[in-house]
């Protein structure tokens, strides 16, 4: 019974850091489609401020979407970047038909640089390119799970035709499906930004547009930041109703760890994730501790056999932490288990990436080092405790 708890304990809060570790990586070191994640920096948030006080002081600001007047007249001059791209904020949910059929699709609108950026698999045709952006010509890529479900097959899909929001698109290109949690490359339909109803020549600077940027290495974003903040100071203000903005570039992480609609951010959300991850840690271990003590003082005849034959605490205390280790991966082994069978139904609804498990190396030896970890603590009280008893004590059962 004691074993059966503590395999329990162990499993069952493995099993929850591991889902939750497979989730957070797939989300911000996905190697799909962005394998080089840690050199794409993205502006998706601006500070705004619309209301200025007699003292020369800003009131309150709000947080904004940029628009096409910003990204293309202040970003896309940007001279760090090796490769700057518009889209859409988000993927939007709309109605369409194929051949008459009705269908709902998730609409992204990109220009050409997207692709270049995020190594998207093609499976058939091509992307658009930067030609048929700046013609607005009426052009696809469709997700390969879409592909089949309209058209049985994804070669077959290329030149034909697919209706979304009254415009008949052709089909160019078909590209592996794409994890709902990667919000900035999600879709199951890609399209030119050009071909929506967007006015490009409007002096606005919101909108529902973002900008993603690939650097040459990791440490050029700290310089990307400072350009960016010249070229922002270059607007002439006011712009509609707005009368300054602020802005800086956000990493993948940051959609987690700072996100401004987020009530904490920076430090304080690292902290409080560190306390979540601390006490799943630290709960199941004390009682685990609990059950090892009795477990153990169960043993006490044999502490005292053993001791009474030369075994000094030194043995006495590797030999429990050693039997406890053993006990708390044979749990991890099936948190493994556990783990694998619920990321395999959360992939099944498109919530991770379809066709690449997330259940890494990484996450596997960051698994492997928590089963040590519990182990360790669960075990070294009990096992200093016993070790110390003397030959008496430990032979004498009723004294527990």
């Amino acid at each position: 019974m004691f074993t059966l708890i503590s395999l329990f304990g162990v499993s069952f809060s493995l099993t929850i850091l591991l889902v939750g570790a497979s989730f957070l990586d797939d989300f911000t070191q996905s190697n799909y489609p962005a394998s080089h994640q840690n050199r794409i920096a993205y502006i998706i948030y601006v500070n705004a401020w619309n209301e200025k006080h007699e003292n020369g002081e800003y009131g309150k600001s709000y947080p904004i979407s940029p628009g096409y007047y910003l990204l293309k007249n202040y970003v896309t001059s940007l001279k760090t970047p090796t490769r700057i791209s518009i889209y859409s904020r988000s993927a939007r949910t709309t109605n369409g038909s194929v051949d008459t059929r009705p269908v709902t699709v998730d609409l992204k609108y990109t220009d050409n640089e997207f692709w270049n950026i995020l190594n998207f698999k093609f499976l058939n045709g091509k992307p658009y390119s930067k030609k048929d952006v700046d013609e607005a010509q009426k052009l696809c890529v469709v997700s390969e799970s879409l592909a089949i479900e309209q058209f049985g097959d994804s070669q077959a899909s290329l030149d034909r035709f697919m209706e979304v929001n009254k415009i008949n698109y052709q089909i160019i290109g078909v590209v592996k499906d794409v994890p709902k949690v990667s919000i900035s490359a999600y879709g199951n339909v890609w399209v030119p930004f050009t071909t929506s109803t967007i006015d490009l020549k409007e002096r606005n600077l919101s909108g529902n547009l973002a900008a993603m940027m690939l650097v040459q290495k990791k440490s050029d974003i700290i310089k990307l930041e400072n350009e960016l903040k010249q070229s922002i100071d270059r607007i002439d203000f006011p712009v509609g109703d707005i009368l300054r903005i602020e802005t800086k570039v956000t990493r993948q992480s940051d959609l987690v760890f700072n996100h401004p609609y987020a009530p904490v951010k920076g430090p304080v959300m690292y902290t409080i994730f560190s306390l979540i991850i601390f006490s799943i840690i630290l709960i199941p271990s004390l009682n685990l501790t609990t059950i090892n003590t009795t477990r153990i003082s169960e043993r006490l005849s044999e502490i005292g056999i053993r001791k009474s034959f030369g075994a000094s605490k030194r043995a006495l205390f590797y030999q429990f932490i050693t039997e406890n280790i053993i006990l708390t991966l044979l749990g991890g082994l099936i948190a493994f288990v556990f783990a694998f069978v619920i990321l395999k139904i959360l992939q099944s609804l498109g919530l991770i990436t379809a066709k690449v498990f997330p259940f890494n190396a990484r996450i596997f030896l960051s698994g492997l080092g928590l089963c040590l970890l519990f182990g360790f603590l669960s075990g070294v009280l009990p096992a200093t405790r016993m070790s110390k008893l003397h030959i008496v004590e430990s032979l004498n059962e009723n004294r527990q």
